[in-house]
């Protein structure tokens, strides 16, 4: 299944061809601002409900999702399917056999413009490879971009 799975995410990703590239966000236009708590409790609605926070970054343009180390992050579109390209390494203590990925892409008002998802077919401890991530969702004018981990055995 994982094998199948690979070969589909790869077929699409050559399918995909080549397009302009937009360049990878700096954390200034990826961070949000800070805002100031209310007096009162708001009632809950959707403008309110809180948003996942972006996991702790080390330096500028790296992120982490879990035990994975992400960086060189560039996001393209493609004959309508959308990819985000990153460097993703295994930061963990173990080897990891698989592991399915996602990248979440907000505008500058923080509304979710999208999902990408990608996987990783066996990465050794501290090994890094290029991940694909892949989208139909229309991704262009982000300003922030967050990783998570979906799945990993």
């Amino acid at each position: 299944m994982k094998k199948i799975l690979f070969v589909s995410v790869a077929a699409l990703v050559l399918a995909a061809g080549c397009s302009s590239e937009q360049p990878a966000k700096t954390s200034a236009e990826t961070t949000p601002a800070a805002s100031s708590a209310p007096s009162e409790t708001p009632k809950a609605t959707p403008e309110s409900t809180p948003k996942p926070s972006e996991a702790p970054k080390a330096k500028e343009g790296e992120y982490t999702a879990g035990d994975f180390k992400v960086t060189g992050v560039s996001v393209k579109e493609s004959a309508g399917m959308w990819m985000v390209t990153a460097k993703v390494q295994n930061a963990g203590d173990k080897d990891i056999q698989a592991a399915m990925l996602s990248a979440v892409l907000y505008d500058k008002d923080e509304k979710r413009l999208g999902v990408a998802q990608g996987g990783i077919d066996g990465i050794k401890k501290g090994e890094s490879k290029t991940v694909q991530f892949l989208s139909t969702d229309k991704l262009d004018g982000y300003k922030k971009i967050e990783f998570q981990v979906d799945t990993s055995i």
